[in-house]
């Protein structure tokens, strides 16, 4: 299992968040086991999205499937900003 934390500012959160919706519900969404999204209090417009994968490889393939990069530029995604990180949990808890 891969988890990829992505990073990015966004043009406008609204209407990233309708083409992420659309995004989820459809084929190209199909390679990742689940999702969280989380926005910025101080910045609404950054955007932090955290997926797993089965493994690394489907991850890396799911970034650059040309399709998903429309989407991303569709979405106002600021690819300037993009900051893609591939982790391994560690350690989790809960109080």
């Amino acid at each position: 299992m891969t988890t990829v934390l992505v990073s990015h500012r966004v043009a406008d959160y609204d209407s990233w968040r309708r083409v992420f919706d659309e995004v989820v519900s459809g084929p190209l969404y199909d390679v990742v086991r689940s999702h969280r999204v989380w926005r910025g209090q101080d910045d609404p417009n950054l955007v932090i999205v955290c997926e797993t994968y089965e493994s690394r490889e489907v991850a890396e393939a799911a970034f650059s499937d040309p399709a998903g990069l429309e989407a991303m530029a569709q979405a106002g995604v600021e690819t300037s900003s993009m900051r893609i990180e591939y982790v391994d949990e560690a350690a989790s808890g809960e109080h």
